[in-house]
């Protein structure tokens, strides 16, 4: 229901219904002053006419003539049937052709029922009013019959009642309707978007064919992706293919170095300097290895091996893998993890993202520092976190942090390519998990949450 109300579509499709019902309202009003009100105050200026005429016959020549002339006007030819009460101050019926009257005397103009029998037959009748009484208590009500006019003022508020409430019923089904088929195409763009979010650059949007709206739109879109994925994965093969074909080269490179290097003999300085080209020809390589797996991993070319893993298990070897490091550099490393913690996830992945996060923590805190390494189950979603009491990121930095070659503040002097936490986001990505930053205080918080269907405490 909250869907169906936050729909465009059904909010647009209720406003042009409340706009029907508003002119219809206005059609309906002018139609009600036309046949209603306007005949009705035409009845009542002439019934007031009529009371005042023969009230002035009965100031002027008594109960006699007022009776004779009353009598006179029941007979003579009207579109409205008359209506007249005569009753003396004594409360003698002088003359009438009403069957009833209020016995309250209200002296103004009144509706009333003035129904008829003859024969055993009823006639309806609504009699329009003037009530006057004068000083010696005499009663004269004068009136006309405006039973046409009520009839009217029925239809038109029994018409108004049906057309307001079909138009709201209309409009709401209308509405549903209009959101569903709307948002069935909608969520076809949102699925072709959301396939090309994760990483599946063949994602597009389904065409029925009508040659409508949608159509011509997811026309365009697929027409953008196809171009985007052409140029995506001309981009990807010039960086993939570069970062392969040099490994070769660098590795007879490195090959030539250390022959080199065993020539040199007992010349130290040449033995140095082939040393750091060596070093560095290395790092060449482990740049062009990871930048060849975070290519594979963001392009969904790397297969998800997933297995059943004891998390806690992985948590220890990895801090053991980790433990003479963090003695070296006078860290402390602390594992907070309770079994049973179960989990389906690529070992060999997690493994290396939790070495990363836990490298790059030993790398940036000073000695003297902690390194919490921790797992739960929470809301039924696994998540792994890293943190320290170093110095932390800056907020600023926190949305590039796991950009490739991107190095921060405290980075400088650091050691590294700048590719870790690269390689982190992407094994996330492959896993369906997020990974958040946070500030420690002091310190930083990684956090990897992985999808709830994927593990278990249990």
């Amino acid at each position: 229901m909250k869907r169906l109300l936050r729909s465009l579509s059904f909010r647009l499709t209720l406003i042009y219904a409340g706009l029907f019902c508003l002119s219809v309202a206005l059609l309906m009003g002018t139609g009600y002053w036309f046949r209603v009100v306007q005949p009705l105050d035409q009845a009542r200026a002439s019934v007031e006419r009529e009371a005042e005429r023969f009230g002035a016959i009965y100031r002027a020549q008594g109960l006699a003539a007022a009776r004779a002339a009353l009598d006179r006007r029941s007979h003579a030819a009207n579109q409205r049937k008359p209506f007249h009460a005569l009753i003396a101050a004594n409360g003698k019926v002088v003359t009438a052709n009403l069957p009833s009257w209020p016995r309250a005397r209200s002296g103004s103009i009144a509706l009333i029922e003035a129904d008829i029998f003859i024969d055993g037959f009823e006639s309806d009748y609504y009699a329009l009013l003037r009530d006057q009484v004068f000083p010696d208590g005499t009663r004269l009500l004068v009136g006309r019959d405006v039973e046409d006019i009520m009839r009217q003022e029925e239809v038109l508020r029994t018409a108004a009642i049906w057309i307001f409430g079909g138009t709201l019923l209309l409009g709401l089904t209308g509405g549903w309707l209009m959101s569903l088929a709307i948002g069935r195409r909608i969520d076809m763009v949102s699925s072709a978007a959301r396939q090309v979010m994760d990483g599946d650059l063949s994602g597009r949007v389904r065409v029925r064919g009508t040659n409508d709206d949608f159509d011509r739109l997811g026309e365009t879109l697929n027409l953008m992706l196809s171009r985007i994925q052409t140029l995506f994965e001309a981009v990807r093969r010039v960086s993939d293919n570069v970062a392969h074909e040099l490994r070769t080269p660098l590795a007879r490179l490195v090959g030539k170095l250390e022959a080199l290097e065993r020539q040199a003999g007992d010349n130290v300085e040449m033995r140095i300097a082939i040393d750091e080209a060596i070093v560095q020809a290395d790092q060449l390589r482990q740049i062009f290895a990871a930048l060849l797996r975070i290519s594979r991993l963001e392009g969904g070319r790397h297969p998800l091996r997933a297995q059943r893993t004891d998390v806690v298990q992985l948590l220890e070897d990895v801090v053991e893998f980790y433990q003479p490091e963090a003695e070296r550099r006078d860290v402390r490393l602390v594992l907070d993890a309770k079994r049973p913690l179960i989990a389906d996830l690529d070992l060999d992945l997690v493994f290396q993202a939790l070495c990363n996060l836990l490298d790059n923590a030993l790398k940036h805190v000073p000695p003297g520092c902690r390194v919490d390494v921790a797992a739960a189950l929470s809301e039924g979603s696994l998540h792994l976190a890293i943190s320290d009491n170093g110095p932390g990121v800056e907020a600023g930095e926190i949305v590039r942090i796991t950009e490739q070659f991107y190095r921060g503040a405290a980075s400088s002097g650091v050691p590294g390519e700048g590719l870790g936490l690269s390689m982190v986001a992407a094994i996330a990505q492959v896993h369906g998990a997020t990974i958040a930053f946070a500030d420690n205080a002091p310190g930083l918080r990684v956090t990897l949450s992985f999808p709830a269907v994927r593990a278990r405490g249990t």
